[in-house]
């Protein structure tokens, strides 16, 4: 066994003084999630070996911690009474026979208790090819149950498995995703899919309660992927909790969703103790390509083929950790959006094409992808309907549909609300996004909004009628710019949960101007509030454009976003700094070697993620030779040769 008291005073002591105080770690109840633990690892990334095993349950045990068991996390809900700040829970899935050889007994000395979860389907029938090593038996989950120390859930039937879910033929988790039949060339319907979920789940506990003897009170997720409907189905099948997969603390209020950290690849105690927040540690910094979908579409299905592979070898050479994905069409390059990539109920599809790309950016890529989403700039197909929700101005006492560059659908009718919360809903169905970028269109000028339903709103809640534009002036204008600000934030959360019912574990970055973030005054002509999206967002975008901008020293002026984002709490751990690659006004694309020089002076000034747009995979625009040393979310990105 590895030593790791040394290691761990030598962290407390290098690492535990960040700003000058000592590192304090977050509390709440950790669940560790396991699979498979041998002697050695070798090339699996799900294994963990005994000693790095043993060498954690030592760290938890000398530094306090309780370990509970899935009884201890259930009597908290129901009684309402917290847990120890310092908790540990130990879960362990698929069933492999390490866990009988050696976890089991090893706990059993410890008197620690754990969770087992198993896929039936796999115990009697073969498991698939993937799984490599042998899996428990009947007898021995039976033995291990009948254990004070171990306590038997569900991991489904036989939902552990991918399913084709697009024309194009690839697969994401069974029981998060719609089932595509190429058959019909349509997708599962609803009630199918609830069916579908509803016999497996059920098959799952009835096999275990009669192999065990004992109820079935949770399900970890295959994959840790669910979703809102999944979940409703678990719950009405008497799974008092259902087990994630996402790397946060947990708590005994919302068993629904029981988030877990997977130790994964192996990790070493220092790297384990990083990603809980047990040692103080900055966050992978984001690097982000924006990338136009437009681009790779063509009417031939085998160019389209061959686009996308380029993009996918520029991404990966790139070594960037997130593509933000275009997931509607804009070829006109206006930003007002009349058709999707994606199957929908509002707006015109123009090919089915985007959970292709994102599946195979994740998979052959290995990056994260956001869905880069219009925020309020529809076209839709409805002119009367169109017109009836489109956002008016009010200048020189004439009211009109707006003149700005983007024409967006008026925020305060709760008929935009419902047609966005459809598309968003849609969009989230249908791809495996681990995000969602929202377009820089969330915004209303100082003369917009004069749309009737707007309007209504403002004498709602003031009680009068809004004023002309250039009569609307001190407390009221203030007044009125803080109820558009609002509005848009209180649309962004709409989206949210219309993601979330599909993606629980999306995460969401908006767009801001850079007059947001350095003139607070600037909220007045754009009803953002860099300080409220830090507060709402897991990202706010700075559009850091410097020849939109027109500034004459690019640098200095870089330098000046960072330290005003700084001047914010969480503004420098949750700011991306997106830079632009093409100058729009002179119609080029802006040298390699000032994009490297921004992006260096960004990252030098402090800032810890940053991003550019636009790309082009074709012509090597910006050269990857150039920026890739800055951009890479690597250390060293590209292999060096020695001479």
């Amino acid at each position: 066994m590895r030593a790791i008291t040394t290691f761990v005073i030598a962290a407390a002591l290098v690492l535990g003084c960040a700003r000058g105080h000592a590192y304090e770690p977050p509390q709440g109840l950790i669940i560790l999630c396991y699979h498979d633990v041998p002697g050695t690892v070798d090339l699996d990334d799900y294994g963990v070996d005994r000693g790095s095993f043993v060498e954690t349950v030592e760290y938890f045990r000398a530094h306090g911690y309780t370990f509970i068991s899935l009884e201890d996390l259930l009597a908290a809900n129901r009684s309402g009474e917290p847990l120890s700040p310092r908790s540990v829970m130990l879960t362990f899935d698929d069933g492999y026979e390490t866990f009988y050889e050696f976890v089991y007994p090893l706990l059993g000395k410890y008197k620690i208790p754990s969770t087992l979860a198993v896929v039936t389907s796999w115990i009697d029938g073969p498991a698939p090819e993937y799984v490599r090593r042998p899996l428990m038996t009947w007898d021995q989950i039976r033995e291990v149950s009948d254990s004070p120390y171990v306590e038997v859930i569900s991991h489904s039937h036989d939902l552990h498995k991918g399913i084709v879910y697009n024309p194009q033929g690839n697969e994401a988790p069974a029981a998060a995703s719609r089932l595509y039949d190429p058959q019909v060339s349509g997708y599962e319907e609803e009630g199918h899919y609830l069916k579908r979920i509803k016999e497996d789940l059920a098959k799952s506990k009835k096999i275990l309660e009669a192999k065990t003897g004992k109820s079935v009170q949770a399900i970890a997720w295959p994959f840790g992927k669910y979703n809102a409907l999944s979940q409703s189905e678990a719950q009405a099948l008497g799974f008092e909790v259902s087990f994630t997969l996402i790397d946060k603390r947990a708590d005994a209020v919302n068993l629904g969703e029981i988030e877990r950290y997977m130790v994964f690849k192996n990790p070493t105690i220092k790297e384990l103790l990083v990603n809980l927040n047990l040692l103080p540690w900055l966050p992978e910094q984001q690097r982000a390509m924006q990338v136009d979908l437009d681009q790779i579409y063509s009417e031939d299905p085998a160019v389209t083929e061959r686009n996308l592979s380029l993009l996918l070898d520029r991404v990966k050479a790139m070594a960037v950790s997130t593509v933000y994905l275009q997931a509607f069409s804009d070829p006109a390059g206006d930003g007002n959006i009349r058709e999707v990539y994606f199957p929908n109920r509002v707006l015109p599809v123009k090919a089915d094409l985007f959970n292709r790309v994102v599946h195979q950016l994740k998979t052959r890529s290995l990056v994260e992808v956001y869905a880069w989403m219009p925020m309020l700039s529809l076209t839709l197909p409805d002119a009367d309907q169109n017109e009836r929700l489109a956002v008016r101005e009010n200048k020189e006492q004439t009211t009109q549909l707006t003149t700005s560059w983007y024409r967006r659908l008026t925020p305060f009718s709760d008929e935009t609300f419902g047609l966005l919360r459809d598309l968003y809903e849609d969009m989230a169905m249908n791809a495996d996004v681990g995000g969602v970028i929202f377009q820089d269109d969330g915004y209303l000028n100082d003369f917009e909004d004069y749309n009737p339903a707007a309007l209504a709103y403002y004498e709602k809640r003031t009680g009068e009628q809004l004023p002309e534009s250039e009569q609307l002036t001190g407390p009221r204008r203030e007044e009125w710019t803080r109820m558009k600000t609002d509005r848009l934030e209180e649309l962004s959360r709409s989206l949210m949960a219309a993601v979330k019912k599909y993606r629980p574990e999306a995460k969401f970055a908006r767009t801001y101007y850079a007059p947001a973030l350095t003139d607070p005054d600037s909220e007045e002509w754009l009803a953002q509030n860099y300080a409220q999206g830090l507060q709402l967002y897991d990202y706010v975008v700075i559009m850091a454009y410097p020849r939109m901008e027109e500034v004459k020293n690019p640098r200095r002026w870089l330098k000046g976003l960072v330290r005003q984002a700084a001047r914010h709490e969480q503004g420098i751990e949750k700011t991306v700094f997106k830079i632009q690659a093409y100058d729009w006004k002179a119609k080029r694309w802006i040298k390699d070697s000032a994009l490297d020089s921004w992006l260096r002076t960004l990252v030098a000034e402090g800032a810890r993620h940053t991003a550019y747009y636009p790309d082009d995979p074709f012509g090597d625009l910006p050269r990857a030779a150039v920026i890739r040393d800055m951009m890479s979310k690597e250390d060293f990105p590209f292999k060096r040769e020695w001479k």
